[in-house]
């Protein structure tokens, strides 16, 4: 197995853990049980330093210390999982269920889980060692206890801590941001090459009448792709694979993934057990995940924008600042090369073709939905139209280019057909014709967000009021 694909595993494992919520909790209990069973045996001389700053009671009163820390912990242990599933569910109904996710990879609510965990496997623990001895004397393991009320009161700072990241986490800044923050982490580790104006991009081959299809063995997303490790069983059959498949996309059983046939002058069928050698490399599961799919970061944004332009709640506002988001995702997606990964031989065959999604579909899953969702409010479009002008600022391909201005002629026309006021046609129309300008001539900057915001809103507007003839002409101009 190559270090490539020991690396992608490793952070499968990692992305598997860091969602289990399990996996801290039980850290936790285990290491609270053996802290007080060595703390226990710890003995302490009487009348030292140590004896006096430990705990000073009898074994009865340790015993109820002991009780009464445990019986705490599983009161705030109840009241910590019942506000998670809180917070999951608010996230679910107002964001986008597609983020329960992003909340169960929170760190900080696993880690005070597990101090929670750990503080009462530690003071039940301990009710174990204290009592009689043999010779009839009580025996008081004071370090042990002592440290039960440590973990008390470091239990009592998790707790406030954890209402305040909870507060915190729940608010929708802070959703979208880590959102896109994962999604750019993403993007520069599959894709970290600028573009440059004369990049050519590969052609995949068509398959040969002889190549047998790679069916799906089951229904489910397609999740990742070791690309290295099929490239590895191609080089020692030699075979080529060809997936047609994107990563992200959902197959059914039986469905095709790609092809795959033996190399030579003619083609020949691959090897009888190569196909399901190579299956065992494309990994399907119930769910989409963000180690190899950019489209699905771009998804959970979308999502939340849909949920608030919803009549349901009817904020358009967080629409806009999910474009603000987009715009920061899409301008650097716009600055990438975005090529198929593929791996070939020493001679130049190919071992491995696995495609990506190109510029203008990921542009499209940014801005369509959003697009048509958002025909009640113009300052929506004019935000969508500033997220164009800063992806084509960063465009050096002309075909890229080509796609921005397909996106602003949808926005344009989509808000000619929804708005029956001149003025916020004209609103919209004054910011595609400034995108516009943008997008035809390369190396201009893009306005700033001042021009397609509420003061370019009211100038437009006013603008209509004084000269209705003035947005017939610059509908001509865009």
């Amino acid at each position: 197995m190559s270090a490539t694909n020991v690396l992608s595993r490793r952070k499968a494992i990692l992305d598997y853990l860091q969602g289990a919520v399990w996996v801290l909790p039980t850290m936790g209990v285990a290491f609270g049980l053996g802290a007080g069973a060595i703390l226990s045996i710890i003995p302490v001389k009487t009348d030292s330093l140590v004896d006096n700053l430990m705990f000073q009671g009898t074994a009865g009163d340790a015993r109820g210390v002991l009780i009464v820390v445990s019986a705490t912990m599983v009161t705030t242990i109840g009241i910590v999982f019942s506000l998670t599933v809180l917070s999951l569910q608010i996230a679910s109904s107002q964001f986008s269920v597609r983020l329960l996710r992003t909340f169960l990879r929170d760190m900080p609510n696993q880690v005070v889980l597990a101090i929670f965990a750990c503080t009462f496997a530690y003071s039940t623990g301990g009710l174990h060692t204290v009592g009689q001895h043999v010779d009839g004397e009580a025996f008081v393991p004071k370090i042990a206890v002592t440290g039960s009320l440590a973990l008390a009161f470091v239990s009592i700072a998790a707790l406030i801590y954890f209402l305040h990241h909870l507060m915190h986490s729940l608010q929708i800044d802070t959703i979208m941001d880590k959102v896109r923050h994962r999604t750019l982490g993403l993007i520069d580790r599959m894709f970290p090459d600028l573009d440059t104006a004369d990049a050519t991009g590969e052609t995949p081959p068509y398959p040969p009448a002889e190549a047998v299809p790679l069916v799906a063995p089951k229904s489910g997303y397609l999740q990742t792709v070791d690309i290295d490790d099929i490239a590895a069983l191609a080089a020692a059959g030699g075979h080529s694979v060809l997936l047609v498949t994107f990563v992200g996309d959902y197959v059914t059983a039986g469905g095709l993934l790609g092809w795959c046939w033996r190399r030579g002058t003619p083609p020949r069928p691959p090897e009888a057990e190569f196909p399901q050698r190579c299956l065992q490399h494309a990994h399907i599961g119930f769910e989409r995940t963000l180690q190899q799919d950019v489209r699905f970061g771009l998804r959970q944004l979308v999502d939340i924008a849909l949920r608030a332009l919803s009549p349901a709640v009817n904020d358009p506002y967080t629409a806009i600042q999910v474009v603000h988001h987009l715009s920061a995702v899409e301008s650097v997606l716009a600055s990438r090369a975005l090529p198929d990964e593929v791996r070939r031989d020493s001679s130049g065959a190919l071992l491995v073709w696995l495609p990506y999604p190109g510029f203008a579909a990921l542009l499209h899953v940014g801005c369509a939905q959003i697009r048509r969702y958002g025909t009640r409010e113009p300052l929506v479009q004019t935000a969508l139209l500033q997220l164009l002008s800063a992806v084509a600022q960063n465009c050096v391909d002309p075909a890229r280019r080509a796609a921005v201005q397909t996106q602003i002629a949808l926005v344009v026309r989509t808000s000619q057909s929804a708005f029956t006021d001149e003025g916020d046609r004209a609103i919209v129309v004054n910011a595609a014709a400034r995108a516009t300008e943008v997008a035809e001539r390369p190396g201009t900057l893009a306005p700033p967000p001042s021009a397609f915001g509420q003061v370019a809103a009211a100038t437009a507007a006013a603008s209509t009021i004084s000269d209705p003839h003035s947005h017939p002409r610059r509908g001509r101009r865009s």
